[in-house]
């Protein structure tokens, strides 16, 4: 590593600081999704090279605002101090750009959609602009006039916000961010749109705006409708007239019933966010759309910044003793609210109007991660109204403190220019107040950010305390699997205190069990240690309600519901999530995505198949293999991938399945022929000896490599190389019972790094298994803080 003496990062007195010792999933995130490259694409950065890059380049503001060179040593001194322990880490943008050609370090964006062809396409431009640079983007739809309204220009009719919401995935989905990220999306319809029930409904076939998570702006009028069994007005956004009346209720409940099925939509209380601090500058507004998680309301042509500290890094006292460190923490968030001020400063934001909101308005996110290790900690369980108490005691004080900060930093470096007409201004009404920033703090997802700090996810509890995972260790045979438990640092520390700690006990839960079943387990630690699915999901939603109470912005989390859960169920969270003063809501049903992994599944045929083959040859009667015919049927089909075409040849066996495979592509002799040829002759010879087909998709899809990209196959309209289509293709056609459009899910057993790097897929995160596979590697994507993460490849689709 780097050397941390004072003369290097100028730390006066503090030269014994070492930075934080890092995991191992930390090394392999940092380095496939943060570190520099070289033209061979292998990271040329270590970890603390990272952290003192991205410090020396924020460092760099201070001499704009007349800080001198020593200031300016001061102030990368305490920025690397704040990663390089792991206290603190600014969003992935700020560690990945920052100090490189790009320097985009926003995560994430609003841009308006205006009623006009020329204002939509603009839009579009600027989304793939966005999404090359690395953010995330939010929309409203509202303002386009419903479908199958008059176009006066053109004297036809309008498609409607659905429709060209469609070609803003599509533009998503042939853009990737930077090699890192790939774009996510939120799309925003006011439930007084005439297409709201096309809205509510368009995702139910889990196949439409994979690149969008959409939420309905619900507006007090609503609410109170609802509350009162009555209809609402339905309001044409062109004209502004009222066109119809619905009930409250049905719509109501069509929402919820709808993410009941897969989660989707979502809800943003819009009126709410408007009259709080989240509209802190009224005249930019008023606040239509989120970023794709939820947590960050914002203008048109706004920005976030954000980061999060580390909230287990934050208590202090003996074991079963422990308090929270306030006076550390108070520290700690001025210095990042410092920081994430010299973020807008030095930030190549990707568009001029973007530019001018953001440094008009200055807002920032400051957020935590490690809530759950600090309950932990405290030995507070997370599903009591003493964990509430203590959310609303930690969050507060990072409210105060982080107001302090900025109303210092105003007297230095001025308010931010839109203060005189904000509601900190002389007559607003939380004014006259200085204040550098017009908002300071947000809960946001921290998919990467926690996977460096080790630490659990946001605001989440626990999802598992053990499980069990596959290496390749053997170095003489690298194809044998070792089992080895992962085990949650916290819990096998307090087990092993408590003397019950055992491989048995941890086998036991990593395969399910529960430790309410373990009469050995102190009731303390049964207690505490209580996991994601244990949760009622009224406790998520209180938890989201008690740091909601003293947060600017907004709350991301996800409020997780078992597959036993019922629409009614659903329906008293977002009701409750309404009461409790949350700005919106985000559910997600566990298994309610038809290509979820089950734990505990039952031997597919397939797998049946193998092992009766298995049989055969064990009993010393050698491998069967079926020929086909002399003259057989065959079919071919044509295809193409990203600019690659090709032909695949099936020949049929006499009762029309597959038994040979033959693929065709570019010039004979070429590297990608011969591989294809190679994988055709093997394939055939599996299909010959009675391997199912569903086995070899399940194992070759998603395979990724060049080419890739978009297909001339509607079913398949993205394919992640020729391997993953020709599987895909072969499955669709022949295997009508087992096909499926979405990528296939790997089991967490094959999700093993290349190099032999360990990779805890679970470890301290509330992640649901979502049912969608990762774009990057195929993997389950899990929810977790209203964010797709995948903790395979480290893709996440949060923004």
């Amino acid at each position: 590593m780097v050397t941390t003496s004072s003369e290097t990062h100028g730390f006066g007195g503090s030269g014994d600081f070492q930075p934080a010792e890092l995991s191992e999933n930390a090394k392999v995130v940092i380095e496939r999704r943060i570190a520099r490259r070289d033209d061979q694409g292998d990271a040329v950065e270590t970890p603390d090279q990272v952290f003192l890059r991205v410090a020396r380049n924020l460092a760099e503001a201070e001499t704009r605002f007349g800080g001198t060179e020593g200031d300016r040593a001061a102030a990368e001194a305490s920025f690397y101090r704040l990663m390089a322990s792991l206290d603190f880490l600014p969003n992935s943008p700020t560690l990945v750009n920052a100090g490189r050609d790009l320097q985009q370090l926003s995560a994430c964006f609003v841009l308006p959609v205006e009623d006009s062809i020329d204002g939509i396409f603009e839009t579009v431009k600027n989304t793939a602009i966005i999404h090359k640079s690395g953010g995330g983007t939010g929309f409203s739809f509202s303002r386009l006039r419903p479908s199958n309204d008059r176009v006066r220009s053109t004297m036809g009719v309008a498609s409607g916000p659905v429709s060209f919401m469609r070609v803003f995935d599509s533009a998503t989905e042939a853009i990737k961010q930077g090699g890192t990220r790939r774009g996510a999306n939120m799309g925003i319809l006011r439930v007084d749109h005439p297409d709201i029930d096309e809205f509510i409904k368009m995702k139910a076939d889990m196949t439409t705006l994979q690149n969008f998570n959409i939420s309905v702006a619900v507006t007090e009028a609503f609410m109170k409708a609802v509350e009162a069994g009555t209809d609402f007005d339905i309001i044409n956004p062109q004209t502004g007239s009222i066109v119809g009346q619905r009930d409250a209720r049905q719509v109501w409940e069509t929402m919820f019933a709808n993410a009941w099925k897969n989660g989707d939509p979502g809800v943003v209380f819009i009126d709410r966010i408007n009259a709080g601090r989240a509209n802190p500058v009224p005249k930019r507004g008023p606040v239509e759309s989120t970023n794709p998680c939820g947590e960050q309301p914002l203008y048109p042509y706004d920005s976030c910044n954000l980061g999060s500290i580390n909230l287990g890094h934050f208590t202090k006292g003996p074991a079963g003793n422990k308090t929270v460190d306030y006076e550390r923490l108070g520290t700690v968030v001025r210095r990042t609210v410092h920081l994430l001020d010299n973020v807008i400063e030095m930030n190549n934001y990707p568009i001029p109007e973007i530019a001018e909101t953001s440094h008009a308005i200055r807002r920032i996110g400051l957020g935590v991660m490690g809530w759950s290790d600090l309950l932990i900690d405290l030995r507070i369980p997370y599903n009591s109204e003493e964990a509430l108490a203590v959310a609303r005691e930690v969050m507060s004080h990072i409210q105060r403190e982080s107001d302090a900060a900025s109303q210092q930093l105003a007297l230095v470096r001025g308010n931010f220019p839109d203060w005189p007409e904000s509601i900190y201004g002389p007559g607003g009404q939380e004014g006259p107040r200085p204040m550098r920033n017009s908002t300071r703090t947000t809960i946001a997802p921290t998919g990467t950010l926690s996977i460096i700090a080790n630490c659990s996810g946001g605001i989440e509890p626990v999802f598992s305390l053990a499980f069990i995972r596959s290496h390749y260790l053997d170095k003489d045979d690298p194809t044998k699997r070792t089992e080895l438990a992962e085990v949650n640092e916290q819990f096998e520390s307090a087990a092993r205190a408590e003397g019950c700690y055992s491989e048995e006990l941890i086998r036991f839960l990593a395969e399910g069990g529960h430790l309410a079943e373990r009469p050995e387990v102190p009731q303390w630690i049964k207690d505490t240690f209580v996991t994601a699915h244990d949760i009622a999901p009224e406790w998520h939603v209180r938890m989201q309600a008690a740091f909601q109470e003293f947060t600017d912005n907004a709350v991301s989390k996800t409020i997780n519901f078992p597959n036993t859960a019922t629409v009614d169920d659903v329906r008293t969270a977002y009701e409750l999530a309404y009461r409790t003063g949350c700005n919106g809501i985000t559910i997600y049903r566990d298994g309610s995505r038809e290509l979820q992994v089950l734990k505990h599944a039952e031997k597919s045929d397939g797998e049946k198949a193998i092992e009766a083959a298995q049989a055969i040859v064990t009993a010393g009667l050698g491998p069967v293999r079926r020929k086909l015919p002399d003259e057989r049927q065959a079919i071919t089909h044509k295809f193409r991938v990203g600019e690659q075409e090709g032909y695949i040849t099936v020949g049929l066996f006499e009762d029309g399945t597959p038994g040979e495979v033959f693929i065709n592509v570019s010039k004979q002799g070429s590297t990608v022929s011969g591989l294809m040829d190679t994988l055709a002759m093997m394939t055939s010879y599996s299909l010959q000896y009675g391997i199912p087909l569903s086995v070899l998709a399940a194992k070759l899809k998603n395979t990724r490599f060049e080419p890739s990209g978009p297909t001339s196959n509607r079913q398949i309209p993205i394919s992640t190389s020729i391997v993953d289509y020709v599987f895909r293709w072969l499955e669709l056609k022949f295997d009508g019972a087992n096909a499926s459009i979405q990528p296939t899910l790997i089991p967490a057993e094959d999700l093993v790094d290349s190099t032999n790097a360990s990779v805890n897929p679970m470890k301290h995160s509330d992640a649901v298994a979502s049912g969608v596979g990762c774009p990057e590697c195929g993997a389950v994507l899990y929810y977790a803080e209203g964010c797709l993460i995948c903790h395979n490849c480290f893709y996440n689709k949060c923004g």
